[in-house]
This record gives C-alpha cells, structure tokens and sequence, in this order.
C-alpha cells in the first residue's frame, strides 16, 4: 500500500461519550500548520522525483505550505492522477481548494481519481480520506465510501472518527453484520500497544448493542497508565458498562480503583452520585439526593464544566422525582446561572409546585384569543382536548368565519392546549400551543405560514393470507397520544389515521409510568394476587427506581420468596410459534433477555446479529432535516432507523411468529427536545421530536406492507410525556389486521392486561389478568377463527 505523504499520524478528538465537543478547532488550519512543519522534509522527498509532473507537485505543495493558495490552484491545473506525483499534484491542489472555500472544487478533484481502479493503494491524508467517504455515504456511493474507508482506517489508525465510519459503512453493508466487525477490527488492534483510542471506540459499539460485556472484554481490566490523557474516558466507559449490567459492587470497586491512582477525590464522588443517579441505581448506604446535593454544594471544587452540568440537572429532576417540587425550584434556581438549563423550565416546575399544592382550578376557566387577519376568512381553529377529556378525543373545530378575532373559553389543567390553524382550501397555515390560565385571557396572534398539505399514505399492499397469522408488536417508549393526536391533527401522521379509522384502539394507564414497571407488566404478566408485605416490597422498589431508565430493583434480593412468574416469550414459544424478544433489556430492567428467539417447543436461540444503528440515508435526511440538526439526535435517529431495519428483516423471513420491539431511543430524544414543545408558542410542527413521529410513522407502514395479510400489527407505548422531567400515565395501544375491529376500548384499561390480550391474537389461553385493552378478543370470539398457527417445519 502506498501511503500519501500527507498521511502520517495526525491527532483526532477522541470520540467517546462523556467528550467535551472541541469547538472553535478548525481542522484544516491544524492540517495547514501539519504541512508547513513537514514542507522542507517533503519537498526534499519529493525533489528525488523526476519529471514535470514532480516539479508540478513540488511547486504546488510548496505554495501550500506557505498559503498561497491562488497561487497553489494556478499551479496545479494540469496533472492531477491516481498514480504517481499526480497524488500529490491532487491532495495540495484540493486542500488549497478548500483553505478558499471550495468544498465542491475539491471533492470533484478527488472522486474520480479515487475511483479509479489504479488507486486501490491510495490513502490520502485522513481530512481528505474522511471527506470523500462522507461526499460518497450521502451520494449513496456506499461500496466506494466503505472500501476507502477500510483502506484507510488501519492506516490512520489514531483517527477515531475514520474508525467510526470504517465501523458505521461495513455494518451497514449485507457481507457483514455489527458484531463481527467489532470483533474484526478487535483482532486487528490486539497486537497494537498503543490500541486505547480503539478499545474505547469499540466498546461504545458493543455498548450501543446492549453487549456490556463484550465492552467490558474489549476495554480489559488494566486502566491506562498514570497521567494518560484517555484515563477518564476508560474508567467512564468501564463503569457504565458494570452499571448497565446492575453490578453495583463492580461500579463501586471501579471507583475505588480510580481513587487509588490519585485522581482527585471530589471529582469521583460528583460521578458517582452523577452515575447512581443517571442508571438509577440504588445505593443502599448512600442516598441519590444526598450524594447531588454534597457535590453541587463543591461548587468550583468540581472543575470539570460537564460534571458540574451534569450534576446540577440530575439534582432538579431527582427531587421532581421524589415529590419535591419546591425543593426541585430551589435546586433550579441555585443553578440558573451557574450552568445552562436547556431543555428545563422554571414554568414547569412552578407548574408541578401549584399541582401539588392543589391550586390548579379547573372550575375557574380562562380564554384563548385568536387574532388573524381578515384575509383568512373562511379558515377553521383546531383545538386539543380539555383536561376533562381522553387524550384521543379529537380536536375540536371552530370556523372563523369573516371575524379576525375568534375568543374560545377553555379550562387549565395539566397538559398545554394545543391549536392548528387551517385555511378555507383546509391546509395547515399555523401551529402551536399555550397554557390557559384560570380568569385571564391570552391573546395568540399566529404567523401565516405557507400551505402545509396532509402527507399522503404510501402503498399498503400486502402479501396474500397464508393462513398463518403472525403478530409484531413494537413499543415506542415515551410515545405519546397528545403528541400524536397534535401530528394527526395537523395531517402529518397518515399510518396512525388507518391505525384509528381500521384498527383498534385504547388509552392505555401505565402506573407507574416507568419503563421497567411496565416492561415487568408486560412480560411477566402472572395474574395479580392479594400481595402480602414481602410482596408490596419487592414492587414499591420498581416505582421508587427513578424516570428516564429505571434502575435496578433495590429489594431485588426478596424475589426468591415470591411466587414464580410466566414469561411472555417462553409461555407464547412453549408450542408451535417462534418469538423474538427485542426490548433491548439488560441488568437494570428485568424484561428477558435481548435479541432471544424462543420456540417452536421452548428451544432458544439468538436472533442473527443486528446494526445498533444505521446512518439514514440521503432520502430519510432531506424528509426528516431535524433528526440530523445535532450529534445526539442523530444518533438517536440512527438507532430507530437500524431497529426498525430489523424489523423489516424479521417480517421478510418468515420466520417469527410473535416479534417484540422497543424504540428506546424515543424515550431519550423526548427528554431531550420535550421543553420546546411544552406551550412555548407557535412551532409549526417542527423539531427533532416531531420529525420522530414522522420517522416511526412511515417506518411502521413500511412494516405493515411487509407482513401478510392475515398478519397483525400492534404499535404501543409504555406511558407518555407531560413535562421534560415527567412522565405521563396515559400510554398508547392500536392493533390493526384482518379481523380486528375498528372502534377503542372503553375507559382506561390497565398496561397489565395487554399481554392477555398479546396471548390471544395468537390462540394461547393463559390465565394473565385481562383489563379491557382489547375487549373483542376473548375465548368466544377466538372460536372458530379461520386463522390457525402452523407448526415450522
């Protein structure tokens, strides 16, 4: 392999999680400052060539080195090749194109030349290397970008973003899967010494696939050496890894380690009440709050900007969490000032604080005041459902007739209400949301945007019956009906339209609303019993487990005395069908084991090895901008969109008969974006969040046509969204197929009871509790039902 002369070791930030982002580095000016250190051994080099082609690239470079860049793209017109000096005539002609801003000057240079077959040995320096690989990823050039990126990432070998896209482009491809590439490159870098960077690297991969402990084997158990500069990003991603698997023992002897080194001892307790707090973890000698608040009250002791961010946000929500919202003010006001609060608003604890206190009066109504102009005659106000009405009761419609004021009374309660402006033609010119108060009116007077037409529903063809029903059920955890009805609303959700108009649905209750309760519910769904204490216990220690990612069950050691409970998987693949369990679970959340195939007759197996993630493709960016607008966004994005490849991949094979999937990552991007939708104001449907509804929206009915027609299809959730620090009881459940009954539960049934009714769709009688979630299937109607399960070959 010949390597370009601009490709010798040249740091990259390093990539792991807890970074600190570099901003203001420019990383063609470090280059820059590369070349003009390396120009008179390069041009030494190069002065051993002959021919006019060298002098060309030796002028050029030159020019380079000294930016004068005009001069370096004058110099270079001619020359340019895959093989040869015409390399170097190439890369300073295009780094001079880009040091003037030409972008496109530069990567229409080098594609073609790099394509060329007589490049195959060809590493350019990594900026360029990378460049390339990008340009070709979103051209959809993937082959081109993958071989270049293989090429040259052992070459680059410090480059961790390179390695990132090296590791990103083969997964993606059919030839290999994730996990064996992880373990390719991991064969590749044993025998390097200097292989930290890497490790780091993969252990974030197999972290993102829920595999702890093939990120713990790929770290291994020596720490890098005193004073190394990757010391705290391997101690981090080590003990993330133990606290995921709930091993609260290796977490603690980890910290106790790292102390040992003479790291300092404030800034290890700070993460470690930041990590207790972060995977809900239970320190039975400590408590969580304690821990936050010893560490805030540090202050400037704690000296890194990101801990001391960290710490002050965990502080806010612990207390919203515990029932301690005027405590949770005082945290927030404490912290107003000292670190950013994106994200939190002191509304919305103000809010939690009037809840509590019982002063939200919803005897005492307030007015919303709409004021357009008159060249809106003819148009209609939507406006969400009040406090007292189900979340899916649908807006109501108020024509604005010639008036260019419209005043509609309206009550407070817990949610915003949210309103849509269409005009005469019913196109969709406005969008947002507010907080009534009691006794007072508000006066919204929305900005006239151009048309927004409903989105039109993709072809729904299906494969013909086979006789042979199948079930996929995907949760979208924190998916939430007052979100959704908002999109619905605005006509941008066509697959939950057929979802409501064909399907069946229910206001599910999840309570508590956390994901591990209700994952427990779910797929250990034994008949509830009167519990005696031992049993209250153990299940008080699943709600007091915290909000975002329940923790480990801090009574867990008092499940031996309970009685043993059926597991959905094994009760549905005890017979004929096969069931896959791909809920992404792991030590802190006890809902079976990832990626498990059980059945037919209990046998167990892994499902074949999946992407953790898959970078949308150029179609997916320009319809969902927003899902790409920040780095944790957009890999978020880039887990719904390889979970819901698999998906399609199951569908295709046939070969389950029962599949559940969970869309963590929604959960974490609600969080994360929830704060700007939460009556700021008119947003005209836009954001990262609603962009993911968009997203899972066509995905699922890209599932839907993947099954055959006597399949079904159940999309849910686990509970919803009321602020960015709480979640909402009301959770969401359709089902839809051939058989199912258009129409909606009554009430409210309980999540406990949707895996009766998961059992039934497939014909398996158990004796689990049934709520209400789907009253048409019970065993009279099941009778007779001309879809049967077949056993697999």
């Amino acid at each position: 392999m010949i390597v370009s002369p601009f490709s010798p070791y040249f740091p990259s930030p390093v990539l792991e999680e807890n970074r600190t982002e570099s901003r203001g580095s420019n990383p063609l000016m470090s280059l820059m400052g590369f070349v003009l250190t390396l120009s008179p051994l390069l041009l030494g080099l190069l002065g051993c060539e002959s021919g006019a082609d060298q002098v060309t690239a030796n002028a050029t470079c030159e020019a380079l080195a000294e930016e004068r860049f005009e001069e370096a793209i004058a110099l270079s017109t001619q020359g340019a090749a895959p093989t040869g000096p015409g390399r170097e005539i190439a890369e300073c002609r295009c780094l001079a194109f880009l040091s003037t801003g030409d972008r496109e000057g530069c990567t229409d240079l080098l594609s073609p030349l790099l394509a060329d077959q007589a490049a195959e040995d060809w590493v350019p320096h990594s900026v360029l290397t990378k460049l390339m690989v990008r340009v070709w990823q979103s051209q959809g050039e993937i082959e081109k970008a993958t071989a270049l990126a293989t090429r040259a990432a052992p070459v680059h070998r410090h480059d961790l973003d390179l390695l990132q896209l090296e590791l990103m482009l083969r997964s993606s491809s059919e030839a290999e899967d994730e996990a064996s590439v992880l373990r390719s490159i991991e064969t590749r870098i044993d025998a390097d010494p200097d292989s930290m960077p890497q490790r780091i690297v993969l252990a974030l991969g197999w972290k993102r696939r829920a595999a702890y402990h093939d990120a713990l084997r790929v770290l291994g158990d020596q720490p890098p050496p005193k004073g190394h500069p990757l010391t705290l990003a391997w101690n981090e991603s080590r003990i993330q890894a133990h606290a995921a698997l709930g091993d609260l023992a290796a977490v603690k002897k980890s910290f106790a380690d790292w102390k040992q080194t003479g790291w300092d001892p404030l800034d290890l307790d700070a993460r470690y009440a930041l990590r207790l707090s972060v995977e809900q973890l239970a320190d039975p000698t400590h408590n969580t709050i304690d821990l936050l608040r010893e560490s805030v009250v540090a202050g400037d002791a704690i000296r890194d900007p990101n801990l001391k961010w960290g710490l002050h946000r965990r502080l806010i929500t612990e207390l919203l969490s515990a029932g301690e919202p005027e405590q949770a003010l005082a945290a927030y006001d404490a912290a107003n000032g000292v670190v950013s609060l994106n994200g939190i608003t002191r509304e919305e604890i103000e809010r939690a604080i009037r809840l509590a206190r019982g002063e939200v009066d919803r005897d005492a109504p307030g007015s919303l005041s709409f004021r357009v102009a008159t060249a809106f005659a003819g148009g209609t106000l939507f406006l969400s459902p009040g406090p007292a009405e189900a979340p899916d009761a649908g807006y109501s419609e108020y024509a604005l007739g010639d008036q260019s004021t419209l005043r509609v009374q309206v009550e407070p309660g817990l949610h915003p209400r949210r309103w849509i402006l269409r005009d005469a033609a019913q196109q969709v010119r406005a969008s947002g949301a507010t907080w009534p108060e009691g006794g007072s009116e508000i006066l919204i007077q929305p900005e006239m945007r151009a048309p927004h037409s409903a989105t039109a529903l993709a072809d729904l063809s299906r494969k013909p019956a086979d006789g042979h029903r199948r079930v996929f059920a995907v949760l979208a955890d924190c998916g939430d009906w007052r979100l959704t009805e908002y999109l619905r609303a605005r006509g941008d959700l066509p697959f939950h339209d057929k979802l409501i108009s064909e399907g069946h649905r229910s206001v599910l209750e999840s309570r508590p609303a956390f994901t591990a309760a209700a994952l427990q519910s779910l797929v250990w769904p034994a008949k509830e019993t009167a519990m005696d204490s031992l049993g209250w216990i153990h299940h008080l220690g699943l709600e007091l487990a915290g909000l975002e990612a329940v923790g480990e069950n801090p009574v867990e050691f008092l499940s031996w005395v309970l009685p043993e409970r059926p597991n959905l998987f094994e009760t549905l693949g005890a017979g004929p069908r096969v069931t896959a369990n791909m809920l992404l679970s792991h030590g802190r959340i006890e809902a079976g084991r990832h990626a498990e195939v059980i059945g037919p007759d209990g046998a167990q197996r892994q499902l074949p090895s999946a992407d953790a993630y898959r970078g949308l493709s150029p179609d997916e960016r320009a319809a969902y901008p927003a899902l790409v607008q920040d780095a944790k966004t957009k890999q978020f994005s880039e887990t719904i969109a390889a979970e819901m490849d698999a998906a399609d991949d199951i569908a295709q094979s046939g070969d389950v008969d029962f599949l559940f999937l969970r869309l963590e990552a929604l959960d974490l991007m609600t969080h994360t974006h929830f704060a700007a939708l939460d009556g700021r104001g008119q947003d005209d449907g836009a954001g990262p969040l609603l962009d993911a509804y968009r997203y899972i929206d066509a995905r699922l009915a890209g599932l839907y046509s993947e099954l055959d027609a006597d399949d079904w299809l159940v999309v849910m959730s686990d509970h919803g969204i009321r602020s960015a620090m709480q979640h909402e009881e009301d959770a969401l459940f359709f089902a839809i197929g051939e058989g199912v009954p258009p129409g909606r539960a009554p009430g409210r049934p309980a999540i406990r009871g949707v895996a009766a009714s998961l059992a039934a769709m497939l014909q398996v009688e158990t004796s689990w509790p049934v709520t209400g979630a789907t009253p048409w299937l019970n065993a009279e109607s099941l009778k007779g039902e001309s879809a049967s399960i077949a056993s697999r070959p």
